[in-house]
């Protein structure tokens, strides 16, 4: 069972920055930029996926960072993650805007003659993560509530587009793209083949294997202002709704995954075993919302 008084001082101390308990002697130093740096990790290997390229343009900022992956089995598949800025949002208008997004650059694909023609085939959502999967005693009142909260935090919704594709030559593809909204970034997942060289069943499969393995697998650490929280409640709440309010403010500012520095983010050994991507931004880049 978890306990409101151990879970309220967990919360705490897992926030980077908590509300100020003194006021300062001196005037505050100007706020710093929201996100100052970004540091975009891809694993070289994930589960049977190994990464092959990474792509960046300094340039092109907005466009974020491209990772493609590849299946030593599956030679067919032509995976790719695109990882880029999206700000912070409340998930479900990130994923429509990132959506309606998605499709007009689909739309634009075929004008510009990437493709002769494209279809949209089905739309769903795609869930990563089962709150359902996290077994625990029964549990009542708050802490029913609070388990309920912690396990919504550790969903990430998202939406997935069965597509059909078919190039200038002629060439007709399996296509599926995957849209996410994690860490102030949208995660788009496309997986591609050609029809010829697999069964639509085993293609889908191996898409959705994709998508469950490397959108958790790649992850990116902020470091700037973002780091700064302060938890809002309401002094008419009774506690037990305030617990649950405490979690759920902690368990969203832990997802942006932001970090006052560097050292903070924990990125020494990184290099080791992935693609860094460093995307450094002016102050006016971000915002908080």
């Amino acid at each position: 069972m978890i306990r409101k008084s151990a879970l309220v001082s967990v919360c705490l101390l897992a926030l980077v920055a908590g509300t100020v308990s003194a006021k300062p002697k001196q005037p505050p130093a100007p706020a710093r930029a929201y996100i100052e740096t970004s540091y975009l990790t891809a694993p070289r290997t994930a589960g049977a996926f190994q990464l092959t390229r990474s792509k960046y343009d300094p340039a092109a900022k907005s466009a974020g960072a491209g990772f493609h992956y590849a299946m030593t089995a599956h030679p067919e598949l032509v995976i790719d993650v695109f990882v880029y800025p999206a700000g912070r949002h409340d998930t479900a208008t990130a994923l429509a805007d990132g959506l309606a997004a998605f499709r007009r650059d689909m739309a634009s694909a075929v004008t510009e003659g990437t493709y002769s023609r494209l279809d949209e085939l089905t739309h769903a959502p795609f869930v990563l993560g089962d709150k359902a999967a996290r077994a625990s005693a029964p549990a009542n009142g708050v802490d029913a509530a609070v388990q309920a909260t912690i396990a919504e935090s550790e969903r990430t919704p998202g939406e997935k587009l069965q597509l059909d594709l078919r190039l200038q030559d002629g060439l007709r593809l399996f296509s599926n793209g995957y849209l996410f909204y994690k860490q102030l970034y949208y995660f788009k997942v496309r997986v591609s083949a050609a029809k010829d060289d697999i069964a639509q069943d085993r293609f889908d499969m191996l898409a959705d294997q994709a998508a469950r393995t490397l959108v958790p697998a790649i992850q990116v650490a902020n470091v700037g202002g973002c780091a700064d929280a302060t938890i809002h409640l309401d002094v008419n709440d009774t506690p037990e709704r305030n617990a649950v309010e405490l979690v759920r403010q902690a368990r969203l500012q832990m997802g942006f995954n932001c970090h006052a520095s560097v050292k903070d983010a924990g990125l020494d050994q990184a290099a080791d075993t992935a693609d860094v991507v460093e995307i450094t931004y002016s102050a006016d880049d971000w915002a908080s919302r």
